[in-house]
């Protein structure tokens, strides 16, 4: 429970939050000594040995930003996958832990915002909605007239989505 409250956080970093996700991901709890597993069989490659000035020594060489990114895209690739095998829990999982890894994604955000509101939760997917229409930036999008016809579209439903569920929840 620790694990999940600690996650959605923007003040955990890089290499914290691919500590966090790929414990979570293990199909059984981490033993030491043991390599973790994703649930796809891939093995992440092992900590940098050395103790703890190793490890501030590969973050500050960006390997742990590279690795993020890395667990990042398996979890994606992952959610997209069970998103086609129709198992929504289970791409909201894998969606949410790579939105912690990859906080500024849009698209994550997106996908993230329509699995909930898919799933009838309103309040979570007013504020993804909220989240990803604030991070686009959309005054600038507009200014530069640079939207392509793909982000246009889930701008567009995304800010339809809002004064839907606003309106359920009985918002002015």
């Amino acid at each position: 429970m620790l694990i999940k409250s600690l996650l959605p956080t923007r003040y955990v970093g890089p290499a914290i939050a691919a500590a966090l996700a790929t414990a979570a991901c293990a199909p059984y709890p981490l033993r030491i000594r043991e390599q973790p597993v994703l649930e796809n069989g891939a093995k992440l490659p092992p900590p940098p040995a050395g103790g703890p000035g190793a490890v501030a020594t590969a973050a500050a060489t960006g390997s742990a930003d590279a690795q993020g990114r890395r667990l990042a895209d398996q979890l994606f690739t992952e959610g997209t996958d069970l998103l086609a095998a129709n198992d929504l829990d289970g791409a909201l999982n894998r969606f949410d832990r790579a939105s912690v890894l990859r906080p500024d994604d849009k698209e994550l955000q997106f996908r993230i915002a329509r699995l909930l509101d898919l799933q009838l939760r309103p309040k979570e997917a007013l504020m993804r909605y909220q989240r990803f229409l604030n991070g686009l930036e959309i005054d600038k999008i507009r200014a530069q007239g640079d939207a392509n016809a793909k982000m246009a579209e889930s701008i567009a439903l995304a800010q339809q989505r809002i004064v839907v569920l606003e309106k359920q929840a009985g918002k002015p």
